[in-house]
């Protein structure tokens, strides 16, 4: 009888063939995660698109097997990198939202994944690389719901007694600004960007800081211009910063402020001139709003806490905090804190001074807010 000789090369070939395929895979597992992750924390990252051919199709009126891997690589990688498909035009439709009055928290949907394409506003001299200019909607003001309507009852500040020692050990308190050059209707002439610290966002984030010390309340306020030279590393830019000053032992409160802003003679324009200001003890204040992203892990511990934030405006200056803006599909750094908070303090249409005076009114609600996360 005789006896098989073992196909000795044939196994070793499969096996050095299968240990390549699993190599293969790994590296392309850990490079699309790496550009994942790129892409979350901001950096631009370049990705490829495949087109195959849907119009070949042989007998039995199906894909070829080529075409249908190709279809499968092209789904992989939409749903990895999401490519931008579409505008703010589409990022706030949201066509169920309308029939839903009685939300606390409106909900905008986006496709959108790339830090540059969810800016909030965008000007001429500062364009995004994306498909299409990136501007507010005509029809934002129909997609706008308000958290609880504003009355008309007066505001005064409380007699609050806060452990100014106890806060300083237990909570890091960050103020800083994506886009420090923002400025406001003084600065028509300039585009409403300007690096005068007098005139734009960074100086109210310093009246807010400087209000706060005087309470006691020690804060980190970063002053960099992430906007400035380059609009498009704003994101990026801030992240960095601020992951520079975050605390490993205390509860990290990260303020990003802003203002809002639309296209001239848009209808969020028009919008915006009934509701930028709101009369508080006498005098014009400009309105804000919290703006959310949907998209960040940690999104439940998000709306929860701005609408903690928001209930303690209302409390002491109804209207002074108009809306929160659920953003999906955006991150606006807000991962690196359950205590993360976009603030848009009033619009191109308010005067620096009713931005001023917002100032010293949410100086005095943050005072409060930081009390109850403290307790």
């Amino acid at each position: 009888m005789k006896r098989r000789r073992k196909n000795k090369g044939g196994r070793s070939f499969y096996m050095v063939m299968s240990i390549l395929c699993l190599t293969a895979l790994f590296l392309g597992y850990s490079f699309v995660y790496k550009l994942s992750e790129e892409r979350k924390s901001g950096k631009e990252v370049t990705t490829i698109s495949i087109n195959y051919s849907a119009d070949k199709i042989d007998d039995n009126n199906d894909l070829s097997t080529f075409d249908k891997i190709m279809s499968y690589f092209n789904i992989f990688l939409e749903k990895t990198f999401k490519e931008n498909k579409s505008d703010d035009e589409d990022i706030i439709e949201n066509d169920d939202a309308q029939n839903k009055t009685e939300e606390v928290f409106k909900t905008i949907d986006s496709e959108e994944d790339d830090k540059e394409d969810l800016e909030i506003f965008n000007e001429s001299e500062y364009k995004t690389e994306t498909k299409k200019q990136v501007y507010l909607a005509n029809d934002r003001k129909e997609n706008f719901f308000k958290v609880i309507s504003s009355s008309s009852r007066s505001s005064a500040p409380r007699k609050l007694f806060l452990n100014a020692a106890s806060v300083n050990d237990s909570l890091n308190i960050v103020l800083f600004h994506t886009h420090g050059t923002e400025a406001f209707k003084p600065s028509y002439e300039s585009n409403y960007r300007t690096l005068d610290e007098n005139l734009n966002i960074l100086g109210i984030g310093s009246r807010i800081s400087d209000n706060l010390l005087k309470k006691g309340i020690k804060t980190t306020h970063l002053k960099d211009y992430n906007d400035y030279p380059d609009y498009n590393s704003s994101y990026a830019n801030s992240n960095y910063a601020v992951r520079q000053v975050l605390s490993g032992s205390k509860k990290n409160i990260l303020i990003d402020f802003h203002r809002d802003g639309a296209e001239e003679n848009s209808s969020y324009e028009a919008h915006l001139s009934e509701v930028k200001t709101k009369e508080i003890n006498g005098k014009n204040a400009a309105t804000c709003t919290i703006v959310i992203g949907n998209k960040n892990s940690n999104a439940a511990q998000l709306k929860e806490n701005a609408g903690k934030l928001y209930e303690t405006a209302y409390e002491m200056y109804p209207g002074l905090i108009r809306d929160i803006i659920i953003r999906e599909g955006a991150y606006f750094n807000q991962y690196l804190s359950n205590y993360s908070f976009l603030i848009e303090v009033g619009c191109t249409l308010n005067t620096y001074e009713e931005v001023q005076y917002t100032a010293d009114l949410l100086s005095e609600i943050l005072y409060e807010y930081i009390n109850e996360i403290d307790k």
